[in-house]
């Protein structure tokens, strides 16, 4: 799973969406919404997508000179408490110690627009639940996990085969 084809599949699917409920309020065919509202609803998406390309953009440059470990995360500073992430955490920094800079740690928190990004890559594969967390490594998600804590050995076997 290229991100870049994930954030094209996901963005063409929200097009999709925004045309069909246009249609549907205006009373008028699907294309019929194309034509007219076109300008309209390609400058909605360029704002609804400008910060999570921005964000894949960077990720694909990072993953380019080694894997990245993405970390979607309950923002630590909300009132509400992610039991699932914070017992996650644990393993994240056993990881930094373990692998140091031979591994790009990027971290989301879910107070951010990047968090838009988990959608992306989750794509409706099984529960969408915190943490998310994703290996990717030149511009391919190589593998993600959702709504679990992560064993070390279950990262290294993915990092390990990379950093060979």
């Amino acid at each position: 799973m290229m991100l870049e084809e994930l954030l094209r599949t996901h963005r063409e699917e929200f097009r999709r969406k925004v045309v069909s409920a246009l249609a549907k309020k205006h009373g008028a065919s699907e294309e019929d919404v194309r034509s007219r509202f076109a300008e309209a609803i390609e400058r909605f998406i360029q704002e609804k997508y400008e910060v999570v390309e921005k964000v894949v953009a960077r990720l694909n440059a990072l993953s380019q000179e080694r894997p990245v470990l993405l970390n979607i995360r309950r923002d630590p500073c909300s009132e509400e408490v992610c039991m699932i992430c914070e017992r996650d955490r644990p393993n994240v920094e056993a990881l930094k110690r373990i692998y140091g800079e031979s591994i790009t740690f990027y971290e989301i928190f879910d107070s951010s627009p990047e968090v838009a990004l988990y959608h992306i890559i989750h794509q409706g594969e099984g529960e969408k639940l915190l943490p998310m967390n994703a290996i990717i490594h030149k511009g391919e998600v190589v593998k993600f996990w959702t709504g679990r804590p992560v064993a070390v050995e279950e990262y290294q076997k993915y990092l390990d085969n990379i950093l060979q």
